[in-house]
């Protein structure tokens, strides 16, 4: 540390305070000048982007505001055409037509204010919503006098509206433009003669029977609705929506307030104000550009602004126009504060400061880099050294700024203190701590020593594995089971002790034995009898003599200098190979890769298979054996892979029990049996008293929650209790304890029954099978597949009747495959049979009919 106090030096502090900012002026009003001249193009392409997009939503969202009638209009007159709703002097199925219409089925379509019809014949039925949601009955025919009356409701009754003498339909605007060219249209603007008079226009329809015309149907649009609708386009943006006809007067607003004017001299009261009379200045003031600059005969969208009180105002104007008559303008006008906010100000602001920043944070850096970069760039250096396990390599703590020096001799401590920590690490990497023997990487690296070292030959290795480790380890303690470990080191050590024999232990109860000079198997083979040969006597541990099983996995080749780790794979496989099929050793071969791959692979597919409900179930009937009558069927689990089709339940039930995923599984298809009996029975399709007989593994029956989980499948599914049967095989209950009993009968507590499959292929003592809680027991195929006239008296199949007849209990027969069987098995008095003399398993779409 002495170099901190040899030269004089200043804060990184200081470096980075040192001020450059007058070299910035030039540059900054230069880039302040050339920001101004653009922002004015900017405005103009972001108004011209926005005013566009903003006139296409609301001339897209005007075509459905205004399709809804006309496509209802054309709906309505379609069903009165076909169903001539309408007869001359008889408006009454029309009316109720009507009335339905509104208030049933286009209850949505707000904007409709009246719904009519008038006829050649001078009838006119209609009815007009009203402010408290309900509708007015509008009628004029016979039963009015042909006066057109208006009722408070939509019934005919003595409480009227008002009524209108020598009502005409005919002569009214929603009809007779449509009279006379027989085509739909939307009429023009006008004021209705009832008592409210609104200002409204209407979309027409002329009716036909056949080719002649007998009247129109209209659908009234309020103008006050088209404020409205202007009103909820302006709600997500700022600014003025406005529609015009070719005069220029409002049609619509987005804005409070009526378009209807109070009275001036070129609007009368009561008819729509000129655009130019609006009271909101925007409205107003674009109205006005346009009347100047005639932009109403336009044929295209225009884009303009113009100033007031120092506000620019940018506006586009926009032809609105359709095949039924509409012939209006959208007009949209946004003040320049509300289309870009504050962003001059704000542009200028930050281009002010960011610059300013900018170049100064440069200039400075410039300087500060020079002077901190060089001593961390070498250190860098140093530390790419020592990353590549040079640790020679001490850096120069020299600089002038502080922190720097700092970091160069803190840095040069840190080497030596990792240095010191990175090779105790290395010695508890390649060393077990326990046994002081080579670890599992250890015995990877030592191995390529041992091969470098080695003319041609073979090798070979010994994976041993304890038996039942976890149960010595349990019974000793863990510190006993330490010193186990310790001693089955020093007894191989003791055994195998020449140099081309590396020693490891490879995992937490496995121990590797490496040869790097054997001339063929029949040597290795031997070194694994003399491996047991150490563990033939017991071992002290505590003065208490402990004897230790073990299994070997072997794999003999020619090994590379990169394959120790799999060979350790492969001798695991060989282990674990051993340890399955209950033998002293196992020589792996290529095939038990290939097995074990297909196991991990099944695994791995049976989980996305669960995910993805790819289990489903297949029924086999169950018969009365006397009458022949299917009385009820086992669920049995079936895989339908996308990939290898139908999988055998032998290639994944093993694996889903070893796992637990048979647990979600046997959920699942729980679940569907009883969701498909409780169909099939509400159906017809199955007695009301069909039993369901679904297998249930005993890591579903040991699972704590599984009784409450079993009430659930009830409650969802709606099954009866007494139409559902539990299976459980009787070789997976003999080791069991009394607390899987109290859970069997707790089952049949709840209703259902349980009953013991495959009997015959465990114990079949009864001296455990009358302790069991339990209904049915089905007697396994090896007992029925040998049953003859000539021996049915004395098979064991009688004999399994004799010894249950007391138990109360029903008797079922797996594996009828021939008649004689089934006639053989009635007379010895067995309830039920199934089997392929009945049918396969099948899905349940294939479910026999008879």
């Amino acid at each position: 540390m002495k170099n901190l106090t040899t030269k004089k030096q200043f804060s990184l502090r200081t470096a980075v305070m040192l001020p450059f900012i007058t070299v910035l002026l030039l540059t900054l009003s230069v880039v302040f000048y050339t920001q101004n001249k653009s922002y004015e193009k900017l405005v103009d392409d972001v108004s011209q982007k926005i005013l566009t997009s903003y006139t296409q939503n609301t001339h897209a969202d005007l075509n459905i505001f205004l399709k809804a009638p006309y496509v209802a209009v054309q709906n309505m007159v379609d069903q009165i055409q076909r169903y001539q709703m309408y007869q001359p002097n008889n408006t009454k199925n029309i009316q109720h037509y009507l009335r339905h219409s509104l208030l049933e089925v286009y209850t949505d379509l707000q904007q409709v204010d009246v719904l009519s019809f008038g006829g050649e014949q001078k009838e006119y039925i209609g009815f007009r919503r009203e402010s408290n949601k309900g509708i007015s009955l509008m009628l004029q025919d016979k039963r009015t006098g042909n006066d057109l009356v208006i009722y408070r409701g939509n019934q005919i009754s003595e409480d009227i509206r008002s009524i209108i003498p020598n009502y005409d339909p005919r002569q009214r605007p929603w009809y007779s433009p449509v009279a006379n060219t027989l085509d739909p249209a939307w009429s023009q603007i006008y004021t209705n003669v009832d008592e409210r008079k609104e200002i409204t226009i209407s979309t027409m329809h002329p009716v036909f029977y056949g080719n002649d015309f007998i009247g129109v149907f209209a659908a009234d649009v309020k103008l006050d609705s088209f404020n409205a609708f202007l009103y909820q386009e302006t709600e997500h943006t700022k600014g003025s929506i406005y529609l015009i006809d070719n005069k220029q007067r409002l049609i619509a607003h987005s804005n409070p307030g009526s378009v209807i004017s109070l009275g001036s001299p070129r609007s009368p009261n009561g008819t729509r104000q000129l655009a130019i009379e609006s009271p909101d200045i925007a409205i107003q003031k674009s109205a006005e550009y346009i009347q100047e600059k005639k932009l109403v005969n336009n044929q295209a969208a225009t884009v303009f602004c113009f100033s007031y009180k120092g506000e620019r105002y940018f506006s586009q104007i926009t032809p609105y126009r359709d095949n039924h008559g509409l012939d209006w303008y959208i007009v949209i006008s946004i003040t320049e504060s509300d289309l870009l906010g504050h962003l001059q100000q704000e542009q200028r602001k930050g281009l002010l400061f960011g610059i300013l920043l900018a170049f100064t944070g440069l200039l400075i850096g410039i300087y500060t880099i020079t002077q901190v970069t060089k001593p961390i760039f070498t250190t860098a250096n140093a530390a790419r050294n020592i990353a590549s396990g040079n640790w020679n390599n001490n850096v120069e703590a020299k600089g002038s700024i502080y922190e720097t020096t700092m970091l160069m001799n803190a840095f040069n401590d840190m080497t030596h203190k990792l240095q010191s920590s990175f090779e105790a690490m290395r010695q508890q990497i390649i060393f077990d701590p326990l046994t002081q023997v080579l670890s599992r990487q250890g015995l990877i690296e030592h191995s390529r020593t041992m091969l470098s070292k080695q003319k041609e030959c073979e090798q070979g290795l010994l994976l041993i594995g304890i038996d039942n480790f976890r149960d010595i380890n349990d019974s000793l303690g863990i510190l006993e089971g330490d010193q186990l470990l310790q001693r089955i080191t020093e007894r191989l050590q003791a055994s195998f002790h020449t140099s081309n024999i590396a020693i490891a232990r490879v995992g937490g109860d496995e121990f590797g034995l490496f040869f790097s000079n054997l001339d063929n198997i029949e040597q290795l083979q031997q070194h694994a009898l003399d491996v047991h040969a150490c563990f033939m006597t017991p071992f002290h541990i505590s003065a208490n003599p402990t004897l230790v099983s073990i299994s070997i996995g072997l794999v003999y080749d020619d090994l590379s200098c990169d394959a120790m780790t799999l060979w350790l794979r492969n001798a695991s496989i060989a282990l674990s190979q051993a340890k399955k099929n209950n033998l002293d050793t196992s020589l792996y071969t290529p095939e038990m890769a290939v097995a074990s791959q297909h196991k991990a692979n099944i695994t791995a597919e049976l989980a996305s298979a669960i995910e993805n409900n790819e289990m489903l179930p297949f029924y086999q009937p169950i018969i009365d054996i006397k009458t022949g009558e299917i009385i009820g069927a086992e669920a049995l689990i079936r895989w339908i892979n996308p990939r290898r089709g139908l999988v055998s339940p032998l290639d994944f039930i093993p694996l889903a029990e070893d796992n637990g995923m048979i647990i979600p599984i046997g959920t699942q298809i729980l679940t569907q049996a009883c969701l498909d009996t409780v169909d099939r029975i509400n159906k017809g399709l199955w007695p009301k008293d069909f039993h369901m007989h679904v297998n249930l593994s005993v890591c579903q029956l040991t699972q704590d929650n599984f009784l409450d989980e079993l009430e659930n499948i009830l409650q969802k599914t709606e099954i009866p209790a007494q139409n559902l049967t539990l299976e459980i095989t009787e070789s997976r209950l003999v080791n069991h304890d009394k607390s899987t009993t109290n859970t069997m009968q707790k089952i049949r507590d709840l209703g259902i029954q349980i009953a013991i499959d495959d009997f015959g292929t465990g114990y079949s003592s009864l001296a455990y099978i009358h302790k069991l809680p339990f209904d049915v027991l089905k007697v396994d195929r090896a007992f029925i597949k040998d049953l003859t006239a000539e021996n049915v008296e004395s098979s064991i199949a009688a004999a399994v009747y004799n010894m249950t007849k007391g138990f109360n209990i029903t008797l079922v027969a797996e594996g009828i495959e021939t008649q004689e069987q089934a006639e053989l098995l009635a007379k010895l008095n067995y309830n039920h049979a199934q089997g392929f003399l009945y049918s396969r398993p099948l899905p349940l779409t294939e479910w026999p009919t008879e």
